[in-house]
């Protein structure tokens, strides 16, 4: 339990906690909701790379707080995708795309692990955690100031901004699949 109790991890469950959160303000559809789930999803990502300089800081980041540091990602993320999907600002089949990536992933880390070449963190993982917050902010920013628009997501930037979220959840898949190709080839 005292591995769960580490400041960084502390600051990963909370994350984890603020993204149901923004759901429910989400789906209240309260214009003072929007505000407050905006707030919501910069102080999310402020905590993403807070816990990692956290980890850092205070020795080598454990490898639970890695994996912990990824749930409450996608944790955070499903909740704030999943109130896009309720809005109809985010297609179901982009939704899908999103979190396809989110479950399968991990499954080929572990498999990855299994064969003697766990991963490493990986460009498109970046790539994928700076652009989502980017596109969640920016969609919740359009709602906010555009209320009378027929949805934040059938806006020119909205669609961009998720687009560019669906891609890096495909480069993010994509990388890792190669990469789990290449190194089970290396293994046989």
């Amino acid at each position: 339990m005292k591995q769960f109790s580490t400041a960084p991890n502390l600051v990963s469950l909370a994350r984890a906690l603020m993204g149901p959160l923004v759901l429910i303000l989400l789906i209240s559809d309260a214009y003072w909701a929007l505000v407050l789930a905006l707030f919501i999803v910069a102080l999310a990502t402020a905590s993403d790379f807070f816990d990692g300089y956290l980890a850092r800081k205070h020795g080598k980041p454990a490898e639970i707080g890695r994996y912990l540091d990824g749930a409450c990602d996608a944790i955070f993320n499903l909740g704030v995708f999943l109130g896009f999907l309720a809005h109809d600002w985010l297609p179901a089949s982009w939704f899908l795309l999103i979190y396809f990536s989110e479950i399968v992933v991990p499954y080929l880390g572990a498999f990855a692990k299994q064969i003697g070449y766990p991963f490493e963190i990986r460009w498109s993982a970046k790539l994928k955690t700076s652009v989502h917050p980017i596109a969640q902010f920016i969609l919740l920013a359009t709602a906010i100031l555009m209320p009378d628009a027929a949805g934040a997501g059938d806006t020119m930037i909205g669609i961009a901004a998720l687009g560019a979220a669906v891609l890096a959840s495909i480069a993010y898949l994509t990388d890792h699949m190669v990469l789990v190709i290449l190194r089970t080839a290396r293994a046989v």
